[in-house]
């Protein structure tokens, strides 16, 4: 970068950070509002704080795209109204040219950003979820990995992978008793039953039992202080079926799901492919993936927006109409993202196309806006 260059940019991402600054604020004070509501006896004024100071780094994630679009018009705003803009023009600069040079700060914050998001974001996400969920619910307790154990009386529950909040996989159910283990139940399936509180149906059902004998010895003499002795019985059946008391439901394991939105890449990919390998519904984590595929493109556009908006003016224009025409784009390329992501999903259309498609719409509305400067 020039000099020139290097001036455009620390404009651009100071102007960003406050205004991803002032939107976590808000996006923080009203989480840390509602958690209020939900304070006890274990869930303290402690763990609520640190709650939400756990979810800043996914808010800034997810809204990172609409502070940049805002940064960019308020930074850019301000040069024009002191006609900076105005003399690099003069100077020999075309706006091609300051749009690069804009362009290359803006990819390189998105980068920090995107850093924070793919590795940072998702554990922090993770844990805060646990940790609520594990204050509000003594005997419930989420692993740092795909899997988690719970516990109702003796009987101690692992399950391998959680499919979604109605279908897990790989379930063992260890029964014990006075210190022993009485029985293992193994389903590969676990399907939640409508309309009851916490049934839930296993199947390919695998059941080991194990069992103690009392005999007599066969010879008291050698053994005088023991009257019988034990033996072990150990027995397995299959079933294709059966059903299970958990102390989960649907509702409770909604609270403790970490949206897709807010999972890595590198994890997506992975959840991807094990759901297709079983025959699963992947398209709401192909649609999640792809739009982190797409985000590169959504921050170009953003920022080629900001242009049209800035150069096709030639009056003096307010801070504060700059802040709400970029809440306006923002907040609406996000309503249509969503939207139409959606409607991809419940109609079975290309993943791919309900990623890219917003994106794509808005780099072209951007490129033809851009085309009609001068």
């Amino acid at each position: 970068m020039n000099l020139i260059e290097r001036y455009l940019g620390r404009v651009l991402v100071s102007y960003t950070l406050i205004v991803l600054m002032v939107l976590l604020i808000i996006l923080g004070f009203s989480e840390f509002m509602i958690q209020l509501g939900k304070l006890n006896d274990s869930y303290t004024l402690a763990k609520g704080t640190f709650y939400t100071l756990l979810k800043l780094p996914v808010y800034a994630y997810e809204i990172f795209p609409v502070a940049l679009l805002i940064g960019t018009l308020l930074g850019l705003g301000g040069l024009a109204n002191h006609s900076e803009l105005t003399i690099l023009r003069v100077t020999g600069w075309p706006i091609r040219r300051i749009f690069w040079g804009v362009m290359k700060s803006a990819m390189i914050l998105w980068f920090v950003v995107a850093v924070m998001g793919e590795w940072i974001a998702p554990h922090a996400e993770a844990y805060a979820k646990k940790m609520r969920s594990e204050a509000l619910s003594q005997s419930f307790s989420i692993g740092s990995s795909a899997d988690f154990w719970m516990k109702d009386e003796d009987v101690f529950v692992h399950v391998g992978k959680v499919i979604s909040e109605r279908q897990f996989f790989d379930v063992s159910l260890y029964k014990v008793k006075d210190d022993r283990l009485e029985s293992r139940i193994f389903a590969q399936k676990a399907n939640y039953l409508a309309g009851t509180e916490h049934q839930w149906e296993l199947i390919n059902v695998t059941e080991s039992s194990l069992g103690w004998q009392y005999r007599k010895l066969p010879l008291p003499n050698i053994y005088p202080d023991k009257k019988n002795w034990q033996k072990l019985i150990y027995e397995q059946k299959h079933m294709h079926s059966m059903q299970v008391s958990l102390p989960v439901n649907p509702e409770l394991l909604q609270s403790l799901h970490v949206d897709t939105r807010y999972m890595g890449i590198v994890d997506l990919y992975r959840y991807i492919d094990f759901l297709e390998k079983n025959d699963l519904d992947a398209e709401p984590y192909r649609l999640a993936f792809w739009r982190k595929i797409a985000m590169p493109l959504v921050i170009i556009s953003m920022v080629s927006l900001v242009f049209p908006l800035i150069f096709g003016s030639q009056r003096q224009v307010s801070m504060g109409q700059r802040v709400f025409v970029g809440i306006l784009v923002g907040m609406g390329f996000h309503l249509l993202n969503q939207i139409f992501g959606n409607l991809s999903v419940v109609y079975h259309i290309s993943a791919i196309l309900g990623a890219f498609l917003p994106a794509v719409t808005l780099f072209v509305l951007s490129l033809f806006l851009m085309r009609r400067l001068r």
